[in-house]
């Protein structure tokens, strides 16, 4: 038997009249708000468009008795989806490791203030040729600190905080500053003095507290004129920038053990007035603390080619019933001839 197709589209028609009645009694029912016009054709379309499954007889099918026998038309084959590949294993988290089972590393030492400890040396040039000394180390307060210069060997001492702060005449440009801790750490520095071929420069340095003065006469001056430069009357650094003298300094610290100490004298190569000599002497007064005591000092001398010319001394003071006078040594220094400008 043949099914028309007609019959079947009709079919199809009463099928979406039924759906749309019956949801319009639920709608009803249940108080629910009827569909549109719209949606409800859509609804009717895709129930008509829709393809029914359908057993298709052809005559090419008619059994010897001249009975149709249906053909099963095969559904399509469902495309299976290609099977992924598996997907790389993940690292499993591992527990992160406390604070009790770690390694522990070790904890930089910190001084009473909470800095960390280690030694750190900075240097700086002002004028007149001097070069600032900035000496840190937290964790040594209170310490001796050996500085040497160019055959020049100070002492200083840290405060509570392991601070040390110098200003230092210099003998030769770069500056270059070692810095020594009673600990063995040393640290080195180097600075640019362009100024240095300005000056000419002489030093007397000791050992112990022997108390020894350098003076200079400037321009025939005697004990007591303004030309008369030692620690009491030292001169300035403007006073030699300006042209118009020298200046003496004395570095080092005394009360720390086995002190060295110095004094140096600076004065500029082109002067403002006057021309001639300054007679340099080197004077010890005689004191409780250093009567018949052996003295070992040195002196240095900056010379014009740039070299520094060292000396060692070696004396003894006079005995202690000589306190109160001077011992003057002369002639270990060369005068300085000096040319107005």
């Amino acid at each position: 038997m043949n099914i028309s197709p007609r019959i079947i589209a009709i079919a199809t028609i009463g099928l979406g009249a039924l759906t749309f009645g019956a949801l319009m009694t639920e709608a009803r029912s249940s108080n629910i708000r009827p569909l549109n016009i719209e949606t409800m054709r859509e609804l009717i379309q895709g129930q008509a468009s829709a393809e029914p499954e359908v057993t298709v007889l052809t005559s090419a099918s008619t059994g010897s008795n001249g009975a149709s026998t249906p053909i099963e038309t095969p559904a399509p084959a469902l495309a299976l989806p290609v099977e992924a590949p598996e997907a790389p294993a993940l690292p499993q988290p591992q527990r992160l490791a406390q604070a009790s089972d770690a390694t522990t590393m070790t904890d930089q030492a910190l001084s009473p203030f909470g800095l960390p400890c280690g030694l750190t040396v900075s240097t700086s040039a002002s004028e007149g040729a001097i070069v600032a000394l900035d000496i840190m180390d937290p964790c040594q307060p209170h310490s001796r600190v050996i500085i040497e210069h160019s055959g020049l060997n100070l002492t200083g001492r840290t405060d509570v905080m392991g601070l040390l702060t110098m200003d230092v005449p210099v003998f030769e440009n770069p500056a270059f500053f070692t810095v020594r801790m009673p600990d063995g750490a040393s640290d080195s520095s180097l600075a640019i003095v362009p100024d240095l071929d300005s000056y000419y420069r002489v030093g007397l340095q000791w050992n112990e507290d022997r108390a020894l003065e350098l003076h200079a006469m400037e321009f025939g001056a005697t004990y007591g004129d303004p030309g008369h430069i030692w620690l009491d009357h030292a001169g300035s650094v403007d006073r030699a920038v300006a042209g118009e003298g020298g200046f003496v300094m004395q570095v080092g610290s005394a009360d720390v053990e086995n002190p060295m100490l110095a004094q140096i004298y600076s004065f500029p190569r082109d002067t403002l007035d006057g021309n001639g000599n300054v007679r340099l002497s080197i004077e010890a007064p005689v004191t409780e603390a250093n009567c018949g005591q052996d003295t070992l000092a040195r002196t240095l001398e900056l010379e014009e080619d740039g070299r520094v010319a060292v000396i060692e001394l070696t004396f003894t003071l006079p005995g202690c019933d000589a306190v109160g006078d001077y011992l003057v040594l002369q002639n270990l220094l060369h005068d300085l001839r000096v040319a107005s400008n």
